[in-house]
């Protein structure tokens, strides 16, 4: 009989090699209220315990096959039974037996011959203890599955977040990507244009150390410098040559006008965005447009596309220029460097040029 299909009753196990006394116990223990299983031995005992697991053990402690002692370490020593309070009935009353029963588990003992008024009191006070003991186990194995299975469900819940936050990134980015080719289509820059100022972005904001999440945002938002061109006339936005004062007042609006389209959003990616599309014409010393913001003033992110945007500008060929050479776009980044430019962001640009000369020769080259 198990735990789980025991009486209300509780159970115990008598053994003595004497009739009369499994008798006088059997009785007084009925009388209290307890199921009382006998056995005459303890090799019989020790089998009755294995297969009944009961609440409480009361034994003889000098048997023949296997005296109480014994029996004792038996069931201590088997995880399955060494929770049952064990009381060891002995004619000795000395000290060193009562040692070497505490010594190997016994929970109690009964000096021969037992009073019924305390055989009563000690064993429903370990019965108390053992059930105390068992709604403990009971509590904690509860406890630990409830623990389990709400572990479950955060981990379950955080995968599914983490999935709706990799479809928020995604959408995202695919706007960004549909934003920019809009902007793209409208100007002589191009899809390769945009590829490599993005790179050399990440690779500039790498080489200061930032954190990884805003190298990322930076990577992903600065193609989105340029959006507000798509509200720029074409007799402005595609003329070859060079725009009269009021034509580039008009062009110098795309900075406001892309600010204004992705203002408004909660997405660290977007707000980034949005600083870079009307800062990333500001210059270091003031000069800029379209706020003549200065120094740190000027949004990092903005301050990082600046120097990616016009390195690849200079080196690339357009109808109304020709392309500069790398060394000599470089040594304009050099010179421009506390003019135009912030200088930790020239700095970090020159000093990761290998990397910068790895991405314009092999990055897309439809610059057409």
């Amino acid at each position: 009989m198990t735990d789980s299909t025991k009486q209300d009753k509780h159970t115990v196990v008598v053994i003595d090699d004497l009739p009369s006394n499994l008798l006088y116990f059997n009785d007084a223990l009925t009388r209290f209220g307890y199921a009382a299983i006998t056995a005459e031995n303890g090799k019989q005992g020790l089998e009755k315990i294995n297969i009944v697991h009961p609440d409480l053990i009361l034994t003889d402690v000098n048997m023949p096959e296997m005296d109480g002692y014994q029996l004792c370490e038996a069931v201590k020593g088997n995880p399955a039974t060494e929770d049952i309070p064990i009381i060891l009935v002995t004619a000795q009353d000395d000290r060193d037996s009562l040692i070497r029963g505490l010594s190997i588990g016994a929970d109690d003992f009964l000096i021969k011959p037992v009073n019924p008024s305390e055989l009563q009191a000690r064993v429903r006070n370990l019965l108390l203890i053992k059930d105390y003991r068992d709604h403990m186990k009971r509590y904690t194995a509860e406890l630990e599955t409830q623990v389990s299975l709400r572990t479950q469900e955060l981990n379950q819940a955080f995968e599914e977040l983490k999935q709706v936050n990799l479809q928020l990134k995604e959408s995202t980015l695919d706007t960004i990507r549909r934003l920019s080719t809009a902007a793209e289509h409208r100007d002589t820059d191009t899809g390769a244009h945009i590829w490599r100022m993005s790179q050399y972005a990440q690779a500039i904001a790498n080489e200061m150390k930032l954190p990884s999440d805003t190298v990322d945002n930076i990577l992903y938002a600065s193609p989105m410098h340029d959006v507000g061109k798509i509200a720029t006339p074409d007799h402005i936005l595609l003329k070859p040559s060079k725009l009269t004062k009021e034509e580039w007042s008009v062009m110098e609006e795309h900075t406001f006008i892309g600010e204004q389209i992705l203002s408004g959003s909660a997405q660290p990616l977007l707000v980034m965005a949005g600083e870079i599309a009307c800062g990333h014409h500001e210059k270091w010393d003031g000069s800029g447009y379209p706020r003549g913001l200065s120094n740190e003033n000027i949004p990092l992110a903005a301050r990082i596309t600046a120097v990616a945007d016009v390195f690849d500008a200079l080196t690339t060929k357009r109808v109304y220029k020709d392309a500069w050479t790398t060394e000599k776009a470089f040594e304009y980044i050099k010179n421009q460097s506390g003019s135009h430019f912030d200088p930790a962001c020239a700095d970090a640009f020159l000093k990761n040029r290998s990397g910068i000369v790895n991405i314009q020769q092999t990055g897309p080259d439809q610059d057409h």
